[in-house]
């Protein structure tokens, strides 16, 4: 299979599998900076599929994962979304972040952040190395993992 292929063939196998939740569930493919290739399942209740915090987004973006990588084991990393969800997260993760770092830049103390999940930690890595100033350091184990915020020395 031809790499440029996969997007599609990834598409229709989660859209498959959105269809047993949803049966007029669509499926949109793009690229960004944040998620790399990304799926974006669309349907009209989307709460169980995300749940608390994302926390069953997580957990369907791993059996997705774990069936596309046992069927096409040369696919390409992606993500899945739901109604966008983690691209709003980002976007306002994006837009706290750098006030946040403005706060470091003005006092020169590091901020800690409240734990976060792998995605997210990613998401604020990313924003804060536009910044020269300011450095992003993860620290914690398992849920209590999150992102630190320093001045660069």
């Amino acid at each position: 299979m031809l790499p440029t292929e996969y997007p599609n063939v990834i598409g229709d196998e989660i859209k498959k599998l959105a269809n047993f939740l949803d049966p007029r569930a669509e499926v949109q493919i793009d690229e960004s900076l944040y998620f790399g290739l990304r799926f974006n399942v669309l349907v009209s209740d989307a709460r169980y599929l995300i749940g608390e915090h994302g926390v069953n987004l997580l957990y369907l973006e791993y059996l997705v994962k774990r069936i596309v990588q046992k069927k096409y084991p040369e696919a390409p990393a992606f993500n899945l979304d739901v109604n966008d969800y983690r691209l709003r997260r980002a976007e306002s993760l994006r837009d706290e972040v750098k006030s946040v770092a403005k706060k470091v830049r003005m006092y020169r103390k590091e901020i800690s952040l409240e734990p976060m999940t792998a995605f997210e930690r990613r998401i604020i890595h990313v924003v804060l190395a536009e910044y020269p100033d300011i450095t992003t350091e993860s620290v914690g184990e398992g849920n209590a993992r999150r992102v630190v915020i320093k001045p660069y020395p």
